[in-house]
């Protein structure tokens, strides 16, 4: 198994060096093709609220995308020609005004999505819940990079966030090209006296036996959180051993089109600090 089709998300700009680079580091990995989306969005519209029935009309963040579509365009092709990989780019005009909308409709056709997350702190033209909707929808696994630091891809080691449950199994089985790959495993299961489940058993063992089976050298362990939140520990453990990437399932449903998600998965997409591979 290896990741073979590779969509790229390129419309968060200010991180478009970083993104490259990453995309670069697997694409040549896994011989993959990896195809360059960049999204125009249509113009947003926005009902009246004063006397007039005439609804209010946005077209800033689509003339923004528009002024830098071959400015993005430019440096992904020169990218990937630089290291001689099999690519494709593509600028599409949407017919919504959230890109993830289109994200979700083309990602479903690849192995994996390369997404970076929106920074909260900067008017990027990108909505601020992308990767929440991109992760909902696609059915695809998703790797989520920073909107800070983390400019390249570390796979030293690979932390994976474990219980047991139908998302974290397809996570760590949707990682496994990375995981194959990576210096080290650590399967982590956090606060696993509360698992009542669990019994005497090692909290993940049989899946580092599984794993080890395809030739990734995974080790389980507990973690207690000592009172902090799961995802909180996840990405504390993470930063204490120095691994360059989380695998987890992303738990959550979607109500009247917003993301409810489980606190785990709230915390890491809120707060991560390295590339974290989610699947739904």
């Amino acid at each position: 198994m290896a990741y073979k089709t590779i969509l790229v998300s390129l419309n968060e700009i200010g991180r478009l060096s970083t993104i490259n680079t990453i995309a670069k580091r697997i694409g040549a990995a896994f011989e993959a093709h990896l195809s360059g989306l960049y999204v125009v969005p249509s113009v947003q519209f926005y009902p009246s609220v004063g006397l007039e029935a005439v609804p209010q009309v946005f077209e800033g963040h689509r003339t923004y995308f528009k002024e830098h579509s071959e400015e993005v365009r430019r440096s992904f092709s020169a990218a990937m020609e630089a290291e001689g990989l099999a690519f494709g780019m593509t600028v599409t005009e949407a017919q919504s005004p959230l890109i993830a909308d289109e994200l979700v409709v083309r990602g479903r056709a690849a192995d994996l999505v390369i997404v970076s997350a929106t920074n909260p702190d900067q008017a990027t033209g990108v909505e601020l819940d992308c990767v929440e909707r991109v992760v909902m929808g696609v059915g695809r696994p998703v790797l989520v990079l920073p909107y800070k630091g983390a400019e390249s891809l570390d796979l030293g080691e690979i932390v994976i966030g474990w219980n047991g449950r139908r998302e974290a199994a397809r996570a760590a089985f949707d990682a496994l090209p990375l995981l194959k790959i990576a210096g080290k495993v650590a399967i982590v299961h956090v606060d696993p006296q509360k698992d009542a489940e669990r019994g005497n058993s090692l909290p993940g063992a049989d899946l580092a036996e599984a794993l080890a089976r395809h030739g990734v050298k995974a080790s389980a362990e507990g973690l207690t959180t000592g009172g902090m939140e799961a995802g909180q520990a996840l990405l504390r453990r993470a930063n204490d051993s120095g691994a360059g990437m989380v695998v987890m399932g992303a738990y959550g449903h979607s109500r009247l089109r917003e993301f409810v998600f489980g606190g785990a998965t709230s915390h890491v997409l809120a707060h991560l600090d390295r590339p974290v591979l989610v699947s739904h």
